[in-house]
C-alpha cells in the first residue's frame, strides 16, 4: 500500500462506517458512497454515485444489506463495475449468498479485475474498535493485495479458499450463532419459569462451559437479560443470513433441520413486527410459548 491508495466505498451503515472511517485513519485516500446522504465519518469523502467511488480506485469495498443491494450497486446503473480500472479489486464485505460471490467473481475477471469476498465477523462495537474478523475469499494474488486493508479493518484474517466460500463460511458461522440463541433462549426460559435467575445462571453456565468467551457470554447474557435493543445485528438480516445458509445447503442436497427451525422462529419475530431488534430476540418466540412474556 502507499500512503494514499484510493478506496472506494459503498454502504455506510452500522458497520461499514466505522470501517470506512479505520481504512481513512489508516492512510487510505476514502471516498464514500451511500444511500442517503450526509453518512461520511471523518477523514472520508463523500461522492455521489457508486461509480464515483470507483473511478481510479485501487481497491473498492462493499458493506451493504443484500444480494440485491450488492447488485444493484456493482452491476446497475452508475454501478462501480464499469468504472473500476483494470487490475483493481472489488473487496466485498457483505454477507450475500454463494451464487451471488460466484457471479461478481466472473464479471469482476472479464473485466480483468478482481473480486474478493471477504465478510466480517463482528459486531459495530468490534468494527469501531478494529476487532473483526474477515475471512477472505477469491484469487491468492487479490487477497494477498488486500492485506493492508484488512489490518486497517480488524484483527485477524481467515482465508477460506474460493469467493463462494468464503460467503459460506459466513453463513455457516452465523448459522452457528443462530443456533447459540436458540439454544440459550430455551435453557433461559426454562430457567425462568423455574424461579431461577437467568443471568446468574447464564453466567455461571459460559463460564464453565465456554470459559468466558466473549461471543456466547455476550449472547447470554442479553438473552438472559432480554434486552434486545437497540440492534446490534437487526432481525431482518437474521433471517436473510439463515435464509441464504438454506438456500446453499438445498443445491448442495445437505439436509439442516436445525436450520429450518431458526428460520422459522426468526419469521414469527418479524411476523410480530419486532424488525427493530437484535436477532437475539428471536428468543422470545420460545419465551411466549413456554407462557412467560417476551421481555422480563
Amino acid at each position: 500500500m502507499t500512503s494514499r491508495d484510493i478506496v472506494g466505498f459503498c454502504g455506510l451503515g452500522r458497520m461499514g462506517a466505522p470501517i470506512a472511517k479505520n481504512l481513512a485513519s489508516a492512510g487510505f485516500d476514502v471516498r464514500a458512497w451511500n444511500r442517503s446522504k450526509g453518512k461520511a465519518p471523518e477523514g472520508v469523502r463523500e461522492v455521489e454515485t457508486p461509480r464515483e467511488a470507483a473511478q481510479a480506485a485501487r481497491f473498492v469495498v462493499t458493506m451493504l444489506a443484500d444480494d440485491a443491494a450488492v447488485q444493484a450497486v456493482v452491476l446497475g446503473e452508475n454501478g462501480l463495475l464499469a468504472a473500476m480500472r483494470e487490475g483493481a479489486v472489488h473487496v466485498g464485505m457483505s454477507t450475500v449468498s454463494t451464487q451471488l460471490s460466484q457471479r461478481l467473481y466472473e464479471a469482476h475477471k472479464a473485466a480483468n479485475q478482481h473480486f474478493v469476498a471477504a465478510p466480517v465477523f463482528g459486531r459495530p462495537e468490534a468494527a469501531q474498535a478494529r476487532k473483526l474478523f474477515i475471512v477472505p475469499g477469491g484469487d491468492d494474488t487479490a487477497v494477498a493485495m488486500c492485506q493492508p486493508l484488512f489490518a486497517a479493518a480488524g484483527q485477524g484474517t481467515f482465508p477460506a479458499g474460493s469467493a463462494p466460500q468464503a460467503s459460506l463460511a459466513k453463513l455457516c458461522g452465523n448459522f452457528m450463532l443462530a443456533s447459540l440463541i436458540e439454544m440459550f433462549g430455551e435453557v433461559f426460559a426454562l430457567a425462568d419459569k423455574a424461579g431461577m435467575d437467568p443471568a446468574k445462571l447464564a453466567q455461571t453456565l459460559t463460564t464453565i462451559l465456554f470459559a468466558g468467551a466473549p461471543i456466547p457470554s455476550g449472547y447470554a447474557s442479553r438473552i438472559a437479560a432480554t434486552q434486545f435493543e437497540p440492534a446490534g445485528f437487526a432481525m431482518p438480516l437474521g433471517h436473510k443470513d439463515v435464509s441464504l445458509a438454506l438456500r446453499a445447503a438445498e443445491a448442495l442436497a445437505v439436509p439442516m433441520p436445525l436450520a429450518t427451525l431458526l428460520k422459522d422462529h426468526l419469521l414469527e419475530s418479524l411476523a410480530k413486527g419486532r424488525e427493530g431488534w437484535d436477532w437475539a430476540g428471536f428468543s422470545a418466540v420460545l419465551r411466549e410459548s413456554a407462557g412467560l412474556p417476551a421481555k422480563r
